[in-house]
């Protein structure tokens, strides 16, 4: 085959080593990239082995790391405070922190061709469709004019490779930095023979073996490059990954599991349809044990197996940088974070764990946590920030919280960026960023703001970049002098000395001195756009363009000088010892008042709901209303019922079922049923009212769930008030069940005590038939 090959393509092999030798000393051709990169600083390559002392340009993707441990992070303002991505933008694809392995790799392209400068320590044999038979006659023919042993950077992306070329990687003894990415390595399994693993690499620090459809690997694979630093196995298809994989890779400090394709060939129709949501990537238990050096673990867009979670209670102490992105994790557990040491956390897209979340939950990472990603998870309540007080960017956009409280930001301190976008945040009427000084930028586009309030403007006063697009605001002065105020200061002139809400803000400076007047001199919005940032007039229901509205007119109080005087430090001083003194009135009256609503609690109930129904019939006694005749009795022509039934809903079958047949059916008694006789179209205050005065006798079904009826207690009290006030007796009442005392009401009590009442029987068909007839003789006694 390889004779056939070497006679067929002697002229490619020439065209190929052309290429590969043009590419060693052309950085801007094909075979480099497709374009010029800028230079990276030496400390990125240095610290991904990139070349050494050689010349690394990069390959434009930014490395979001600090560059050194506890330095500034790399990421940058529009990944955190994007205006297009997010829930608005339909079929977003899911952006996790750590980005991609594009991000750490500078000395290859996206697609896999070497960024590094022309020299014979690197060689670019990527996309040339080499085969396993071509590959080794090449490497020979290129050897005749580059000595291999020096090569430090090699490419074979995107080639026809089915093994790993051992051969022609032994050759290379001193390599450095390897890449293999989509090859289609599926015939490379456990029980192959030939190829089955990696030759000795000693000096192998970088392996890059992307998207090679990789479902398997020999437990030894990895046994002879037991320096390597950096592995990135992304994009494949594995199905189990064994924790012998990995121990021979104590070096290994960066590992890439992310964008896995977890689906099960050949297993497509599971009869149970469950195991689909929890079917996924299998780790076993003490995986990442052997790891002991791992910093970087990405697992971004891999979803894991039910049982694999437990996996990730093995990372070891010196893990910094970790992402859970969209990984189908189920809740927050204490194992999670047993390494007690990330920077660095990704948990977005994971919807079940918002239900999980709680106070203690990331207690473990109080003093390590830096960076939270919580993004698209449905979180609804912050309470769970209070320990994590190093935190330094936190992004939260894309979850259903609908308030903010001081309480959760109080620990704070150090926080820089904040995403709430695209919530459902409301206005706050406190101020809810006082504690947090260092917090500089703050993306609050697409929420549910209506109005701008005084303590949103002092909290927006310590900012420097922030965005509100998307938001119905209302045209109200605070909203005009806040957007007019911002775009005054992005302009040459320097902003005006005025006050931006009705009511002047100060704050008071440190020393105890004089105050300042809260501006908004040094904010600015990083998403403006006219279309976006409307308000909106809600008595006309209009959009309106602020910029073109008046100006508000502000009293001669509202226009304060910068520099507060000390008369007005003084009299401050008074009015909060005033404040005090009404303060201290205020909580002894409440505390006072309190302990005698605790013990005649019941009494003053008891008053009020007899007071509140006498006083909403004194409403429908009118001339209009009045369902009596001037002499307060009804004539008999007036009656259109003979029974008003008052029940609650959970007995509405024993109605139904018992009371409507006997009465109407058997003894021709007109019932009066809510649900039946009421009128359409009027209240449902006025429709009880109704009924009770043109029916003759009024019934009450009693039971539990009558006394657990807001409305059954009311047509209860309501009957007790009409009767005393038509002087009429004709009230019925029939107990479904026993009530005990302590859940009769002072009402029933009474009733009970006055009235004759009759009680239905649970026993035999001839107890209920003599049910039936006292219940006739009751009524045609009432005259009912």
């Amino acid at each position: 085959m390889e004779g056939s090959w070497l006679d067929g393509s002697a002229r490619f092999v020439l065209t190929a080593l052309f290429i590969v030798i043009s590419c060693t000393f052309e950085r801007r051709t094909r075979c480099s990239a497709e374009g010029v990169f800028p230079e990276l600083d030496s400390t990125d390559c240095d610290l991904l082995g990139c070349g050494g002392p050689y010349e690394c340009y990069g390959n434009g993707w930014p490395n979001y790391l600090p560059r050194v441990r506890g330095g500034p992070y790399n990421i940058p303002a529009l990944s955190t405070f994007s205006v297009s991505s997010g829930n608005g933008a339909a079929n977003a694809p899911i952006e996790c922190l750590l980005g991609t392995a594009n991000n750490y790799l500078p000395w290859l392209t996206e697609e896999g061709r070497l960024t590094v400068s022309p020299g014979r320590h690197a060689l670019d044999l990527s996309h040339l469709r080499l085969t396993d038979a071509g590959l080794p006659v090449l490497v020979e023919s290129l050897g005749l004019a580059v000595p291999l042993e020096g090569v430090q950077h090699l490419s074979l992306a995107h080639n026809a490779l089915l093994h790993v070329p051992t051969p022609t990687l032994n050759s290379m003894p001193n390599l450095r930095l390897l890449s293999l990415r989509a090859n289609t390595f599926t015939e490379l399994s456990v029980d192959s023979i030939v190829y089955s693993k990696l030759p000795p690499l000693q000096r192998l620090r970088v392996l890059d073996l992307q998207n090679c459809s990789l479902r398997a690997l020999p437990h030894d694979f990895f046994e002879h490059t037991p320096n390597l630093q950096y592995l990135f196995l992304a994009g494949n298809s594995f199905r189990v990954l064994p924790m012998e994989l990995f121990l021979p890779l104590r070096a290994l400090l960066h590992l890439d599991l992310s964008n896995m394709d977890t689906s099960r060939q050949g297993e497509e129709r599971i009869e149970n349809p469950f195991m689909k949501l929890i079917a996924g990537l299998d780790l076993q238990q003490s995986l990442f044990a052997p790891l002991l050096n791992l910093v970087f673990l990405d697992l971004s867009n891999t979803r894991l197996d039910f049982q694999a979670f437990i996996a990730l209670g093995s990372i070891q102490r010196r893990v910094r940088y970790v992402s859970y992105c969209n990984i189908g994790l189920p809740a927050i557990v204490d194992y999670l974070f047993v390494a007690r040491s990330i920077e660095m956390l990704d948990i977005s897209y994971n919807v079940g764990v918002a239900q999980s979340l709680h106070k203690g939950s990331f207690s473990l990472l109080r003093n390590s946590l830096e960076v939270l990603y919580f993004k698209d998870s449905m979180v609804q309540q912050l309470s769970w920030l209070v320990p994590l007080g190093k935190l330094r960017v936190l992004n939260l956009r894309g979850n259903i919280i609908r308030e903010l409280h001081r309480e959760s930001f109080t620990n704070l301190t150090r926080l820089e960026r904040l995403d709430l976008s695209y919530n459902y945040i409301s206005a706050w009427n406190q101020q809810i960023l006082t504690n947090t000084g260092a917090l500089r930028s703050v993306n609050l586009r697409n929420n549910s703001i209506v109005i701008l309030t005084t303590d949103m403007l002092y909290d927006f006063s310590r900012l420097q970049h922030m965005g509100l697009g998307g938001n119905t605001i209302q045209c109200s002065c605070n909203y005009l002098k806040f957007l007019r105020n911002i775009m005054h200061n992005q302009s040459d002139t320097p902003p005006g000395a005025y006050a931006i809400s009705a009511e002047p803000l100060y704050a008071e400076k440190h020393n105890g001195g004089s105050g300042t007047l809260v501006s908004l001199q040094h904010v600015e919005l990083f998403d403006y756009d006219e279309s976006e940032y409307f308000c909106m007039n809600f008595t006309s229901n209009q959009k309106l363009d602020p910029m073109e509205l008046s100006d508000c007119v502000l009293s001669d109080e509202e226009l304060i000088d910068i520099d507060l005087t000390e008369t007005a430090t003084s009299t401050t001083a008074e009015d909060d010892t005033l404040v005090y003194i009404l303060v201290s009135i205020a909580v002894t009256f409440v505390v006072v008042t309190a302990i005698v609503l605790f013990y005649y609690w019941f009494h003053i109930k008891y008053f009020f709901t007899i007071l509140k129904n006498s006083t909403i019939l004194s409403f429908f006694n009118d001339n209009e209303k009045l369902y009596l005749d001037r002499n307060g009795l009804l004539k008999d022509s007036d009656y259109h019922y003979d029974v008003f039934v008052s029940y609650s809903n959970d007995d509405r079958k024993w109605v139904l079922d018992h009371l409507l047949p006997n009465m109407e059916g058997v003894s021709q008694v007109n019932l009066c049923l809510h649900e039946r006789d009421f009128e359409v179209g009027f209240g449902i205050l006025e429709n009880i009212i109704s009924c009770m005065d043109r029916s003759r006798c009024l019934m009450l079904i009693v039971s539990e769930s009558f006394l657990l009826s807001h409305w059954c207690q009311f047509e209860m009290h309501l009957a007790q008030h009409r009767l005393l006030e038509t002087r009429r007796e004709e009230l019925i009442l029939v107990l479904l069940q026993d009530i005990p005392r302590r859940k009769c009401p002072k009402t029933l009590s009474y009733l009970l005590k006055t009235k004759t009442y009759i009680k239905w029987p649970t026993g035999s068909v001839h107890e209920q038939a003599l049910f039936w007839k006292r219940l006739h003789k009751a009524l045609s006694t009432s005259k009912c």
